[in-house]
C-alpha cells in the first residue's frame, strides 16, 4: 500500500532526526572523547544541529510522543505488508529500523517525562546506548527505500 510507504519513509525520517540531533546537550560520548563539542568540518551541520537541538518541533515532547508511536505501528504493519516484493521481507530493514527508531523515541520520551521511570536493563542497553546509530539506520534506510522502493529487503 502506497500510504504505509509513505508514512514508513517520512517517519523513518522523522524519528531518526529525533535520534541523532535532538539529543540535547546529554551527548555522553562526546563530552568523554573530545571534552567539548566539536565544530564540524562540512559546512552548514552545526546549524543545523543548533536549529534542532534548541526549542523546536523536534524537542516537543507530544511530537515526540506521536511521531514515536506511529513510527513504531508503521514499523509493525510495514514488516507484514510490504510496498512490493515477497511478504514479510519485502521491506524488512525499512521496518526494523522503524520499530527500533519508535522504540527509542518512545522510551527516551517516557523518560524525559517521568521521574519515576526507569527502563529495563535490555532496554536501555540496546535503545538508549545506540540511539545515534539507530537514528542513523532510519535515516538510511528511509533514502534507500525512497530511492528503490520495490526492492527485496527495502
Amino acid at each position: 500500500m502506497a500510504q504505509f510507504y509513505f508514512l514508513s519513509v517520512l517517519l523513518n525520517i522523522i524519528c531518526g532526526l529525533i535520534c541523532v540531533y535532538a539529543q540535547g546537550e546529554s551527548d555522553e560520548y562526546l563530552g568523554e572523547e573530545f571534552g567539548e563539542k566539536p565544530e564540524s568540518k562540512i559546512p552548514g551541520v552545526d546549524k543545523i544541529h543548533e536549529g534542532l537541538s534548541k526549542e523546536s518541533l523536534f524537542t516537543s515532547p507530544m511530537f515526540t510522543l506521536v511521531s514515536g508511536a506511529l513510527c513504531f505501528i508503521t514499523g509493525i504493519v510495514i514488516l507484514f505488508s510490504p510496498y512490493k516484493g515477497p511478504s514479510v521481507i519485502g521491506d524488512l530493514f525499512p521496518a526494523l529500523s522503524a520499530i527500533f527508531g519508535g522504540a527509542a523515541t518512545l522510551l527516551s520520551y517516557l523518560e524525559d517525562q517521568s521521574e519515576e521511570f526507569v527502563a529495563p536493563e535490555i532496554l536501555d542497553t540496546i535503545l538508549n546506548a545506540n540511539k545515534l546509530y539507530i537514528g542513523i539506520a532510519c535515516l538510511l534506510f528511509a533514502i534507500l527505500h525512497f530511492v528503490a522502493p520495490g526492492a527485496p529487503l527495502l
